[in-house]
């Protein structure tokens, strides 16, 4: 019997990221360094000697960004042999193609920061219990692990959560919470992945969504008593090793 997941993976440029997003270019992924920069730039490490892990990292386009931002060593692991090759055509460095939970067995607090954008909501509950074990013991004390993944809660989460056919979970808040402390995780922060302002259009489209999100939270608050919650399609979380 053929593994779904397997057979997804080893086609996932041409049948999934291509078909979404066109052929990318190093002038495509610059472009996404400003919502990088918005959404991540103030909880990734201080100084730019850390050594950064991008788990799940595609074609390295989040490497790139914090190599560009003057991350030495930054480095990026993935499954898929495809998207690598799409990152090293790109003359992006230090990418490899690995297993998380192979990489991760014999890298004992190697690390100050991971980073695992879209990619927790790929693996089950089971792998992903146990991927957090090994992510938590890879990283330096005070170090961090940051991760992204579709929003359960999110208004119209639905058009991520169903939009790849391997993801197998959404979070929320509380279900982020309770996974990153029963694995030794404190200290969390949330942000919501709305609308960059970065111009005129943009700013419209930031303070239109507010509008949106404060009538979510309204019913919410009709429903429940508490308006408390993040309403974006995805989710970012931080949370630190002590």
């Amino acid at each position: 019997m053929t593994d779904f997941k397997k057979a997804i993976y080893s086609n996932y440029v041409q049948h999934h990221t291509q078909q979404l997003y066109g052929r990318e270019t190093l002038q495509g992924l610059r472009s996404k360094f400003p919502a990088w920069r918005y959404y991540f730039g103030n909880l990734l490490p201080k100084s730019k000697a850390a050594v950064v892990l991008d788990i799940g990292c595609g074609d390295g386009g989040f490497v790139f960004f914090l190599q560009s931002m003057g991350y030495t060593h930054a480095e990026g692991i993935d499954i898929s042999q495809q998207q690598i090759e799409v990152g090293r055509y790109l003359g992006i460095k230090n990418l490899q193609v690995s297993d998380l939970h192979e990489f991760l067995i014999d890298k004992q607090s190697s690390f100050d920061c991971i980073v695992a954008r879209d990619v927790m909501e790929h693996l089950t509950r089971q792998e992903m219990f146990e991927a957090m074990q090994k992510i938590y013991s890879a990283l330096r004390p005070g170090g961090s692990f940051i991760l992204q993944s579709p929003n359960g809660e999110g208004i119209f989460y639905a058009s991520i959560f169903y939009g790849d056919y391997t993801h197998e979970i959404a979070f929320t808040e509380t279900s982020l919470s309770q996974l990153c402390r029963n694995t030794g995780f404190e200290h969390l922060q949330f942000k919501a992945t709305g609308p960059v302002p970065h111009g005129i259009f943009s700013l419209i489209r930031w303070g239109l969504w507010q509008l949106i999100v404060l009538k979510a939270k309204f019913f919410k608050m009709i429903e429940t008593g508490s308006w408390g919650g993040t309403y974006t399609q995805n989710i970012i979380a931080k949370a630190t090793r002590y």
